[in-house]
């Protein structure tokens, strides 16, 4: 089964990492993931750096990620080589492709 199952992934340097599950990137489901972070890490400085899809630089994601004392930082664009995730995501997307999984929720686990 091949799963096509967008994710939202915060990769911690110290505390917990967060990996969210999807439909859809929208503005409202990003700020959902600001707050799943944050709600992992809710003593700690938490800095997101993120690619320039609409829905991370919009105003209603940078207020929630303020709300939420969350800093973000924003990658040039065409610059994903300077993403910190790129490099797990690669290595994630080395050890489980010769994994067969046979449903999404699977997968999910497999990722987490």
């Amino acid at each position: 089964m091949q799963v096509d199952q967008p994710v939202l992934g915060f990769y911690a340097l110290n505390g917990t990492s967060v990996a969210y599950f999807t439909e859809k990137q929208t503005k409202e489901e990003i700020c959902t993931a600001f707050e799943q972070v944050r709600a992992e890490n809710p003593e700690r400085n938490i800095l997101l750096i993120l690619d320039n899809f609409s829905s991370h630089t919009c105003e209603y994601t940078r207020n929630r990620a303020t709300e939420l004392g969350i800093d973000l930082v924003f990658l040039p664009v065409e610059s994903p080589h300077l993403n910190p995730i790129e490099p797990l995501w690669k290595s994630l997307r080395w050890e489980i492709s010769p994994i067969a999984v046979s449903s999404s929720e699977e997968f999910c686990s497999l990722v987490r």
